[in-house]
C-alpha cells in the first residue's frame, strides 16, 4: 500500500506572516465518493491513517488550559481528526495516501471519528441525498470493513454513534452560525443540517439491517 511514511503532511512552521507551512502530499483531493472511488481498496486504506493518528495520540493528555475548536469531547481516548471524509484525503492510484485538514482535530473518543468516516465514506446516506447510493445491507458491508481495517476497539456500534454524531454536527454547525460564522450561515442555507436529519432518520430506521452487515 502507498501510504505516506507520515500519513499526513508534516509542519514545518510559520512564514513571516504568521501562517503555518506544511510538505505537500502528491495526489488527488475528492469531493465526493464518484463511482470510480467507491472500491474496497480505497475504503480499506482511508482507515489506516486514522488509526494511525489515533494511536499516536493515545497518550496524549489534555490539559485544562488548552484552547480547541471545537472543544474537547470525554472519553478523551486520542486526537480525533474531526472531519475524516473523502473530501480530507489525498488519494494516489486508487489508494488514500495521507489524511489532511486537521483545523477541526481536538481530544475526544475514537468512536465517533470512525463513525463520521464511515457516514462519508460507506456512505450512511438516507436516499434522497444525492451522494447516497446502495441499499442498506449494501451501505452496511462497506462500513463494516472500514471498521475491520481501522482494526479492533471499532464493531457494530458505530452504527448506533452515527446519529449522535450527527446530531452534535448540526448542533455545532446551528450555534457557530449564530455567533455570526458565514461559512456555517452558508452551509446552513445550502441545507446541510437538512440533509444531515435525513440521513439521522435512515440510519435509525435501518438500524438492523446497518447492524447485520457487521456479522457477514
Amino acid at each position: 500500500m502507498g501510504l505516506d511514511r507520515a500519513g499526513a503532511p508534516r509542519p514545518l512552521g510559520l512564514d513571516a506572516d504568521g501562517h503555518e507551512r506544511l510538505t505537500f502530499l502528491h495526489g488527488d483531493v475528492p469531493a465526493t465518493l464518484t463511482p470510480q472511488l467507491r472500491t474496497p481498496a480505497l475504503l480499506t486504506s482511508a482507515a489506516i491513517p486514522l488509526r494511525k493518528l489515533h494511536d499516536a495520540s493515545a497518550t496524549f493528555r489534555p490539559r485544562p488550559d488548552d484552547a480547541w475548536w471545537p472543544p474537547v469531547r470525554e472519553p478523551a481516548e486520542a486526537i480525533c481528526h474531526g472531519d475524516a471524509a473523502p473530501y480530507n484525503y489525498v488519494v494516489r492510484n486508487g489508494e488514500a495516501v495521507g489524511l489532511i485538514d486537521f483545523d477541526a482535530a481536538r481530544p475526544g473518543p475514537r468512536v465517533r471519528d470512525v463513525a463520521y468516516a464511515v457516514h462519508r465514506f460507506a456512505p450512511l446516506h438516507g436516499p434522497d441525498n444525492p451522494e447516497s447510493f446502495g441499499t442498506p445491507r449494501e451501505q452496511g458491508r462497506p462500513a463494516a470493513a472500514f471498521c475491520r481495517a481501522y482494526g479492533p476497539g471499532v464493531g457494530a456500534e458505530v452504527v448506533d454513534v452515527v446519529p449522535e454524531r450527527l446530531r452534535a454536527l448540526i448542533a455545532f454547525m446551528r450555534d457557530r452560525a449564530a455567533h455570526g460564522d458565514e461559512a456555517f450561515q452558508r452551509h446552513l442555507a445550502e441545507g446541510h443540517a437538512d440533509a444531515y436529519e435525513a440521513d439521522i432518520r435512515h440510519v435509525r430506521a435501518h438500524r438492523a439491517a446497518l447492524r447485520a452487515a457487521f456479522e457477514e
